[in-house]
């Protein structure tokens, strides 16, 4: 049979393999809650950027309609002066060949 000594020996390692397991069960517990606090700031970080493009985009959108309505207004004032000055440049030639034609 065992010797007591071999005994003391065996339940020595046992109490040294004890403690080591509960030393990395301490160690293991750490690093899950490390873990699971980084997969809770990356969850917030994700929520933070959907609403962060979420205001970006409907910001875009009303920029968007903004330069829309401000092209249609400037192509409106150039399209009536454009009107205009051909207008008066075809009234003025109208002019010169009816007095061309009236004075020759």
């Amino acid at each position: 049979m065992l010797s007591s000594g071999q005994t003391s020996n065996i339940s020595g390692r046992l109490e040294t393999l004890e403690l080591g397991v509960s030393k990395l069960d301490t160690q293991v517990a750490r690093l899950d809650d490390k873990v699971a606090h980084v997969i809770q700031m990356n969850s917030e970080m994700m929520i933070n950027n959907n609403e962060n493009f979420r205001n970006i985009h409907h910001a875009l959108e009303t920029n968007r309609e903004d330069i829309k309505s401000s092209l249609r207004k400037l192509k409106s004032q150039y399209t009536s002066k454009c009107q205009l000055y051909a207008f008066g440049v075809g009234l003025g030639g109208w002019t010169l060949f009816v007095a061309y034609v009236l004075w020759s």
